[in-house]
């Protein structure tokens, strides 16, 4: 052999290894983190380098939007009806992250304070109204949305002992307690979503808010309202042989539609494990039967039995596996959202997101499923905020008006301005009852006036004695 042949097939040799490599590396799930690493119990549970990366962008990304009034820049308006699941369940993931990581505690604050002011954007709300399904948002149906918020507000204030939306929360758990036993000994129980349009995975959302009310607050809507929505799903909404749930049921025509659908199952498993953990053990072996697509070291989640791997069915499906303890099955789909998904370095926030036009709708979603603790994790921790004996606040004389915003806030916006409402600390801000440390200082100065006139009816609340003292 000469040695131009030599040389030549040393070439072809190093060029084999070096596709070879590249195809391994491409298409193998190497250089992740071992799945037993995301289900370490709490005292030994780590964040990883991917949780941290994607944690980073999340907080950059909700940092941005609160910035920029309702502008949601690089949101896709195609899928904007998508927008609340994506930030209600970005949100879902703070107090696990909380738990894990307790030296940042106020970062992750911050960040589900935003999420939270976010969500009450008409923009995220609008499509009910838009669509002309109710007057406003909440007062009426549309549990898929008024859920999620007041899900949001009660693991906010479980987690952090913050009470600036505690009247929102009380107020809107009131309003879902309403319908429901407005419901009650008739067709159906719990809430619609549409008019005519009932779905299990949205009640679970409206039912896990309520029994962390009671948590709060010593209420007893669990052995109530959430039983009677909990009887009715497992007894008209739940397929017998399989222990899968059915697609949705429409209460004008008391019809059941009993499509199997992989991604709400998946969100089913997901969040109705507090009060029916038995029922979705015995039907978790056929959602991964029938409703799971394994190949090698990956796994996605179809819509329907005969249909094919579904993202948003994915989504969902690694928070079933992670709920239900699943370490495999979770191993799989993340490594299908991961490397196939190409979750990678972003410049602009130091951190990782997926080579996926819509990253930024799924990268906090998918994050909260790996940092996920577990229900009972989080329900059963001694957070500070159930110590207290919380007085229900008084709601009376609240409408919606005075929760969520009824304009879009945007560069060019031909609206007039808002009304100034000296009880926020901007025209824009919905932070509940918030009040800013120079507002706290303003009112102190003035009640101290007052008492020296022998005025005592504007003295300072003791909550904001207290805030102020602790500032």
């Amino acid at each position: 052999m000469t040695a131009t042949h030599k040389s030549f097939g040393l070439i072809t040799l190093i060029a084999a290894v070096i596709i070879g490599g590249w195809l391994v590396n491409r298409f193998l799930p190497l250089g992740l983190p071992e799945a037993e690493l995301y289900f370490k119990a709490l005292g030994e549970r780590q964040l990883q380098a991917d949780e941290i990366g994607q944690r980073n962008s999340v907080e950059h990304t909700f940092y941005s939007l609160s910035l920029h009034g309702d502008e949601f820049k690089g949101w896709d308006t195609e899928h904007q009806h998508f927008w609340k699941y994506s930030i209600a369940f970005s949100a879902y993931g703070i107090p696990s992250l909380i738990l894990i990581d307790p030296d940042n505690k106020a970062r992750y604050q911050s960040m589900m304070d935003t999420m939270i002011w976010k969500m009450k954007s008409k923009r995220v709300w609008g499509d009910f109204t838009d669509w002309g399904f109710g007057a406003d948002p909440v007062s009426v149906q549309n549990i898929m949305y008024k859920g999620h918020l007041n899900l949001m507000y009660g693991l906010y204030q479980l987690s952090t002992n913050d009470k600036r939306y505690e009247r929102e929360y009380t107020w809107l758990t009131k309003k879902i307690a309403d319908e429901m036993r407005l419901h009650h000994q008739g067709k159906y129980e719990g809430v619609t979503c549409e008019p005519n349009a009932w779905f299990v995975e949205c009640n679970a959302i409206s039912m896990l808010s309520l029994h962390v009310y009671d948590q709060l607050y010593q209420t007893n809507y669990t052995e109530n309202e959430v039983q009677w929505s909990l009887d009715f799903i497992l007894g008209r909404m739940r397929d017998p042989e399989s222990g899968l749930f059915y697609r949705a049921y429409l209460p004008n025509h008391d019809l059941v539609k009993e499509q199997i659908s992989g991604y709400a199952n998946a969100w089913i498993f997901s969040i109705l494990a507090p009060f029916a953990n038995a029922e979705l053990a015995d039907g978790y072996p056929n959602f991964k039967a029938r409703l799971v697509e394994q190949f090698g070291p990956y796994a996605g989640v179809k819509e329907f039995d005969s249909g094919e791997p579904n993202q948003v069915a994915q989504i969902f499906g690694l928070w079933a596996a992670k709920e239900q303890g699943d370490v495999k099955l979770f191993a799989k789909l993340r490594n299908a959202v991961d490397k196939i998904g190409e979750l990678k370095t972003e410049s602009v926030s130091d951190g990782l997101a997926y080579n996926d036009p819509n990253s930024v709708l799924i990268n906090g979603v998918i994050l909260s499923s790996k940092v996920h603790l577990g229900w009972g994790t989080i329900l059963n921790y001694p957070w500070p905020s159930k110590q207290d004996k919380n007085p229900i606040p008084d709601v009376s004389g609240m409408d919606w008006t005075q929760i969520l915003p009824q304009r879009v806030f945007t560069m060019g916006a031909s609206s007039t301005l808002p009304e100034a409402n000296p009880n926020r600390p901007c025209p824009s801000c919905f932070w509940g009852s918030y009040k800013s440390v120079r507002m706290l200082k303003e009112q102190e100065s003035s009640n101290t006036q007052c008492g020296t006139q022998g005025n005592t009816s504007c003295a300072l609340k003791t909550g904001d004695t207290q805030l102020l003292e602790s500032l």
